[in-house]
């Protein structure tokens, strides 16, 4: 069991990172003249989808942060850093859209209280004393 959700974290993480590659490389995308920020809407959807993701696997842990850092470090190397010299991050308002559209809502389910599952087998309601 323990290694399954070893191989499932990992998937998650993995997913993480083609995420970032993919959002960075579509920040390039444009309609005529026009920048169309697709990379942002679906960085505000999936971070959120990868925290909840990590935290199914690990339930109760903080290891849901795990993806949003491991998101965040692959965009911030790619968009800022290559081989050939400067990045893929555009030089105007794309980069710091898509990083806190996907940031952000990251953060913010991972930082929200984690509810334990209730256990069938135990009830909440005390039992009725004797008689």
């Amino acid at each position: 069991m323990r290694f399954l959700r070893g191989v499932a974290a990992l998937v998650v993480v993995l997913d993480a990172v083609l995420l970032a590659l993919t959002e960075v490389a579509w920040l390039s995308l444009r309609v005529g003249t026009v920048p169309l920020p697709v990379s942002a809407l679906v960085a505000l959807v999936t971070t959120p989808l990868l925290v909840r993701a990590a935290d199914a696997v690990l339930p109760g842990t903080r290891l849901a942060l795990v993806p949003v850092a491991v998101w965040l470090v692959v965009v911030l190397v790619t968009g800022l850093w290559s081989p050939a010299g400067p990045g893929m991050f555009p030089p105007d308002w794309r980069g710091i859209l898509l990083v806190a559209a996907g940031l952000l809502p990251g953060a913010w389910v991972a930082a929200r209280p984690v509810r334990p599952t209730p256990d069938p087998a135990v009830s909440a309601e005390p039992a009725a004393p004797p008689r």
